[in-house]
C-alpha cells in the first residue's frame, strides 16, 4: 500500500488562511546558483566543506532581490565538469559561486578555515568577484557572513535594514555543536526521509548538538523533524517506542519555537510533527505557512507545505506551492513528481504529463516517478501508453523491482502483462520491502490470474501478518483496511466490511482529502468483493467527482471493478456521465 498518510484533525476550513506572499521573480530578482564547494581537505571532513555551503547558500536565499536555487538541484553538480553555461541552462541562473574549503585542523595551535569563493557571470564565465578567507576555525560564522554579504555587493543588490544584522547571525556559541549539528546535516541528506538508520544517525547527532548548546535553535528543529521522520517511517517500532518518539519530536520542535517564535524552523518542525505524527493537517498547515513567511524561498517547506494542503482539500494552494518549489529547485525530480501528481489528481492530465515527463528525466531510475507517469495513461485509458512507460526504464533498473513496486504501491500489478507478473510470483521474498506487501500483493495477483487455490493460502499469511501489525497499531487506517481486504479475499464478508468502514472512520476524507480517497477506494473494493455492489458504487461515486486518480478512462480498463461491468450506475462513471 502507498505511504499517503496524512491527518485525522477536525474537518478542514473552507477557506484557507492567507498564504505567504511568492518571493519577487523574474527582471526584479536575480537568479544565482551556489554549487557544492570542493573539499581540498582530509575526505573525512566533507560534510564541514557541505555545511559552510549550505550556510552561504541559506544566508543568501533570505536576500531581498536574490532568488537563489534550492540546494537539491545545487548538489546534482558536486565534482561536475560541465561548463558553467550549461550549468546556467540547466539551473535557470545569471551567477553560479563555486568555492573550495579546507579545514586546516592543528594538533596544538589553532584550527584554520580556508574557503576560496569565486562568483561566476554565467553569460560570460567570467569572474564577478573572488576573494580568499582564511581565518581561524572560531570565526567560520563571521566567514559566512563575509561571503554572502560581498557576493550580494558584487551583485548590486541592496541589504535592507536587518539583513546585514541577518547574515552575521551566529546559531551556535559552541563549535563542537557545530560540528555535531553539521554531521547531522550529513545523515540527514543520506535519503534520510526514508531510511531509518541513517535517521537514527542524524538523531544521534543533533542530540550531540544541543547537549553541548541547549540554545542552538537549528539543532533543536532539525531533531524534531528527524524524530517525526523517524516515527513516519518505522511502523514496526514498538507501542513504548513510538509513543516516546512522538514525545521527543514534539518537545525538540516546541523547545526550537520557544527559543526564536520569530525564525521559521521551529514553526516547520511543530508542521512536521502535525503532519507526520500526530496527523492534523489542520494544524500542520497553520505552522507551514507561518515558516512560510519568513522563509518564503524554502523549496522544501515549500513541499512539504503542499502536502499539508492537499490533505485539507486546497489543490489550487497545493499547485501555487509546488509550482514555486520547482522554480527555486529545477533539477529535483521529487518536487516536479510532486507537482505532477497533485496535478494529477486534478485531472489536468496534459500538465501532470509534462511535470512527470520531467521528472523521469530527471531521475529516470526512480521507480515511483515512472509509476506515476504510467497512472496518468491509466487515467486516460490508456494501458498501452502506461505499459510503455514502464518498459523504457533505463537497462539499471531490476525488472523484478520495478514489477513488485508497481504491484505494492497504488495496487497495480495488474498493469502488469501476463509474463511480469508470472516473474512476480516467482521472486523471492528479497525483492519486496517486507514479508506483508509480497502477501498482498500475491493475494492479489492469484486473484487476477483465478488461481483461487493460492489466492486464499496468501490472504491468509497477509490476514496473520495485518492481525499483528494492527495489534501493535490499532488505529492505521491503511492497516485496517488492507486487513479488510484479503478478509473480503478470504469470503468473510462481514469482518471484511467492518474493518473497511473502520479504516474509512479513522481517516474519513472530510479529514484527509489525499489519504482518506485512497482508504475509501480501498472500502469500495472490500464491498465489491463482498458482493455488495450498490455500497461499493455508494463508496466509488464521490471518487469520480473529487480530485483523484481514478477517472471514467481508469475504469474501463481495472479489471478490480470487472464485477461492475453491466451495470447501470457503473456504466454511467466509465463513461463520465
Amino acid at each position: 500500500a502507498p505511504d499517503v498518510r496524512g491527518g485525522t484533525s477536525a474537518t478542514a476550513p473552507a477557506v484557507a488562511p492567507a498564504a505567504p506572499a511568492a518571493p519577487a521573480a523574474g527582471a526584479a530578482a536575480t537568479r544565482l546558483a551556489v554549487l557544492p564547494f570542493e573539499n581540498l581537505g582530509d575526505s573525512a571532513d566533507a560534510y564541514f566543506a557541505d555545511g559552510i555551503t549550505d550556510a552561504i547558500r541559506g544566508k543568501l536565499t533570505g536576500i531581498p532581490g536574490l532568488q537563489v536555487v534550492a540546494r537539491g538541484s545545487s548538489t546534482q553538480y558536486r565534482g561536475s565538469v560541465a561548463p558553467v553555461r550549461q550549468v546556467a541552462r540547466e539551473l535557470g541562473v545569471e551567477y553560479v559561486l563555486v568555492g573550495t574549503v579546507r579545514w586546516a585542523k592543528s594538533s596544538g595551535g589553532t584550527s584554520r578555515v580556508q574557503v576560496s569563493p569565486e562568483l561566476v557571470r554565467t553569460a560570460t564565465g567570467a569572474a564577478a568577484w573572488q576573494q580568499a578567507f582564511d581565518a581561524p576555525v572560531t570565526d567560520v560564522f563571521q566567514v559566512q557572513a563575509d561571503v554572502a554579504g560581498r557576493v550580494a555587493q558584487a551583485l548590486d543588490v541592496q541589504l535592507v535594514a536587518g539583513e546585514r544584522a541577518r547574515l552575521s547571525e551566529r546559531p551556535t556559541a559552541s563549535l563542537a555543536a557545530y560540528d555535531a549539528y553539521l554531521q547531522g546535516e550529513d545523515a540527514s541528506n543520506a535519503r534520510a526521509a526514508v531510511d531509518p538508520p541513517a535517521l537514527r544517525r542524524a538523531i544521534r547527532a543533533y542530540e550531540r548538538a544541543v547537549a553541548l548548546d541547549p540554545a542552538f535553535v537549528p539543532a533543536w528543529a532539525r531533531l524534531g523533524e528527524a524524530r517525526a521522520l523517524l516515527y513516519a517511517n518505522s511502523p514496526s517500532e514498538a507501542r513504548d517506542t513510538a509513543a516516546t518518539l512522538s514525545r521527543e519530536a514534539r518537545a525538540a520542535a516546541e523547545r526550537a519555537l520557544a527559543l526564536a517564535p520569530d525564525r521559521p524552523d521551529g514553526r516547520r518542525a511543530l508542521g512536521f510533527y502535525y503532519l507526520r505524527v500526530s496527523l492534523d493537517p489542520v494544524r500542520a498547515a497553520s505552522e507551514f505557512a507561518l515558516a512560510l513567511r519568513a522563509a518564503p524561498a524554502d523549496a522544501a517547506l515549500l513541499s512539504v507545505a503542499a502536502e499539508a494542503e492537499r490533505a485539507l482539500g486546497r489543490w489550487d494552494t497545493a499547485v501555487d506551492y509546488l509550482r514555486r518549489a520547482v522554480a527555486l529547485d529545477p533539477r529535483a525530480a521529487g518536487a516536479a513528481r510532486r507537482l505532477g501528481t497533485t496535478l494529477h489528481w486534478l485531472r489536468r492530465y496534459p500538465e501532470a504529463t509534462a511535470a512527470l515527463d520531467r521528472a523521469v528525466a530527471l531521475a529516470p531510475a526512480d521507480l515511483g516517478t515512472r509509476e506515476w507517469r504510467a497512472m496518468v495513461s491509466l487515467s486516460e485509458g490508456d494501458l498501452p501508453g502506461a505499459r510503455a512507460v514502464l518498459r523504457a526504464a533505463p537497462p539499471d533498473v531490476d525488472p523484478v523491482a520495478l514489477a513488485a513496486y508497481v504491484a505494492t504501491y497504488w495496487d497495480l500489478g495488474w498493469v502488469l502483462d501476463d509474463a511480469q507478473q508470472a516473474r512476480l510470483l516467482q521472486a523471492g521474498p528479497a525483492a519486496f520491502d517486507d514479508p506483508l506487501a509480497r502477501a498482498v500483493v500475491r493475494t492479489q495477483l492469484f486473484a487476477l490470474r483465478g488461481d483461487s487455490a493460492r489466492m486464499r493460502a496468501e490472504a491468509d499469511q497477509a490476514r496473520s501478518a495485518l492481525a499483528a501489525a494492527l495489534r501493535r497499531s490499532p488505529n492505521d487506517d491503511q492497516l485496517r483496511a488492507f486487513h479488510g481486504l484479503v478478509l473480503a479475499y478470504l469470503g468473510r464478508r462481514d469482518e471484511a466490511v467492518r474493518e473497511g468502514e473502520r479504516a474509512v472512520a479513522l481517516l474519513p476524507m472530510s479529514k484527509d482529502a489525499y489519504a482518506g480517497a485512497y482508504t475509501q477506494h480501498l472500502l469500495a473494493r472490500i464491498y465489491l468483493l463482498a458482493g455488495e455492489s450498490e455500497r461499493a458504487l455508494d463508496a466509488l461515486e464521490p471518487l469520480l467527482r473529487m480530485p483523484y486518480y481514478l477517472s471514467p478512462g481508469w475504469l474501463r480498463l481495472d479489471p478490480t471493478f470487472d464485477r461492475l461491468r453491466g451495470h447501470p450506475r457503473f456504466a454511467r462513471l466509465a463513461t463520465g456521465r
